[in-house]
């Protein structure tokens, strides 16, 4: 939501290179000039961006821990202010933290789009800094006569299909803030390649020693708190109890099978609640919990224990106890109708299945 509304005023370029075999910096080569797009350009440029940002899986708020004379967040403040000459001269700056940051002969060169603008409502003013590395393909030209032909382009980037970019923008969430930074700043970043097991290792560089950012201390307790929230909607649910079993699994299959490194609301809501209407009472259960609407990183640290074992109980002290991850597959359960008590009442039972026999037994 905090990209609705994006509009960017001034864009420059440098590009950053490979360190050389004895691993020393190879100098960026400066933008001397602000980019000039058309407003075809300019809006597929925005899309790009919103579409990267808007991708909770792979979109981030990290901590600003980083926040000195030289660091990106102090640059990003001076950067917003600065006109359009001193925008110019002092970006190269950004390039050069770029350039020391990537360590390793591994880490490949690329583009770096430096752009400031707004974003948001209200609207607010932002830095925002994109690592791109370039591709090649193929464009397609229409002669008068209308035959098609080919032209084979080098040096893509930015395209619908390439994924190899990395987004850091800085937001201004404060303007009238006298306080010292990072105080009246956020930090946001997209990165495709983040994953679960790396938990952004690949990446650490651009997050971490250029841009001065790391994960939320609070990652742990909020997907404890991401989990114990969707439970307790679940459990309050005026629905089946088959409907609540397949919500439970999906839960679990969300923090523990999906290898997204992140949970969101919005996207849990999405993937497995099909009623609109109960989606919406979920949005607002976790907005009335003051759970934040953004994406958070996951971390398990405080729930695996709790995604171990799915547990059903029963009245008269049953329970039915199972690896959360084999629930879904091994076991199936349908309520129905039971035979009338003596006062004609008609119970509600419920019907297991376990697909294996028994093992054995205490």
């Amino acid at each position: 939501m905090i990209f609705e509304n994006l509009s960017i005023n001034r864009i420059i370029t440098h590009e950053v290179f490979p360190r050389d075999n004895e691993r020393n910096i190879v100098a960026p080569t400066y933008g001397t000039n602000l980019v000039t797009l058309d407003q075809l350009a300019l809006d597929a440029f925005c899309s790009r961006i919103m579409e990267a940002m808007g991708k909770a899986s792979r979109a981030l708020e990290m901590t600003i821990t980083n926040s000195g004379n030289q660091s990106m967040c102090a640059i990003a403040k001076s950067l917003i202010d600065y006109d359009d000459a001193l925008f110019i001269q002092h970006s190269r700056q950004v390039a050069d933290n770029l350039a020391a940051a990537q360590k390793s002969r591994g880490l490949p060169g690329g583009v770096l789009v430096i752009f400031s603008g707004t974003a948001g409502h209200p609207s607010k003013r932002i830095l925002g800094l994109i690592k791109a590395e370039t591709h090649s393909g193929f464009t397609r030209n229409t002669a008068p006569n209308g035959s098609i032909s080919l032209q084979f382009l080098t040096n893509l980037l930015l395209t619908p299909q390439t994924k190899l970019y990395k987004i850091g923008i800085f937001v201004e969430s404060d303007p009238a803030t006298i306080d010292p930074l990072p105080y009246g700043w956020r930090a946001l970043i997209y990165d495709d390649q983040i994953s679960v097991s790396n938990k952004l290792s690949a990446a650490q560089y651009f997050y971490d020693s250029f841009l001065g950012c790391s994960f939320p201390e609070t990652s742990a307790k909020l997907t404890r708190e991401f989990h114990d929230h969707t439970k307790d909607f679940i459990r309050h649910l005026n629905v089946p109890e088959e409907k609540k079993i397949d919500l439970y699994n999906a839960l679990i299959t969300y923090l523990k099978v999906d290898q997204s490194p992140t949970v969101q609301t919005a996207v849990f809501a999405q993937t497995f609640i099909q009623d609109a209407e109960t989606r919406d009472a979920y949005a607002e259960f976790m907005n009335a919990k003051d759970f934040p609407a953004i994406a958070i990183h996951k971390d398990l640290a405080d729930v695996a224990s709790l995604l171990r074992y799915r547990k059903i109980s029963f009245s008269n002290e049953i329970k039915l106890t199972a690896p959360a991850e084999k629930f879904e597959s091994m076991i199936q359960m349908q309520s129905f109708d039971g035979e009338p008590d003596e006062n004609g009442q008609i119970p509600t039972w419920t019907r297991i299945v376990i697909k294996d026999r028994i093992r054995g037994q205490e």
